[in-house]
């Protein structure tokens, strides 16, 4: 695409809780995905970067969701974007007097920051539900835990390094 330009946007979702009244109190709910807006111009000549523009878009995986793309563009590493989707309108208009195209459409941010904050907080959540729900005794699954890891064999680099590393993050994280 010719004459590409990239605006960034963010969207702070809430809700109106003042009901008749005038008060401006608000009910946060959350971070939504950043979106890249794209416009630029495509030459009639190049209908091919059209055609594969539309063939992108229309994407979707074996399970049907939208396919996933990475991004290449300064404004979207600067803020994190690494991974989006089509998201809302793909527009194509004949731009008068220059033969060509002009093109907007939105990418969604996916698997954004928020999101994967959300995802660890509910695993977490979910992981101390199971171990509270696991058993009663606390010094018996702490047992179980470790005999189970003794009757994997280890290679070397997984007991000397890796598995220090991770005993030093669980208890950072947790």
């Amino acid at each position: 695409m010719k004459n590409l330009r990239v605006t960034l946007g963010m969207q702070y979702q809430d809700k109106d809780q003042s009901g008749q009244t005038s008060s401006t109190t608000k009910a946060e709910q959350g971070i939504k995905a950043k979106e890249l807006q794209v416009s630029g111009v495509i030459p009639f000549t190049d209908a091919p970067t059209l055609k594969r523009l539309f063939a992108k878009a229309s994407a979707t995986t074996a399970g049907g969701a939208l396919a996933v793309y990475r991004v290449a563009n300064l404004t979207a590493n600067t803020v994190g974007i690494r991974q989006v989707t089509f998201a809302g309108k793909l527009d194509v208009q004949e731009q008068d007097g220059k033969m060509a195209w002009g093109v907007q459409f939105t990418l969604r941010e996916k698997h954004s920051v928020p999101e994967k904050r959300q995802a660890r907080n509910d695993s977490r959540n979910g992981t101390a539900a199971v171990k509270q729900s696991a058993g009663t005794g606390g010094a018996g699954d702490a047992g179980g835990s470790a005999a189970k890891e003794s009757d994997q064999k280890l290679t070397w680099f997984e007991s000397k390094v890796l598995k220090p590393v991770d005993s030093a993050l669980g208890k950072v994280v947790n």
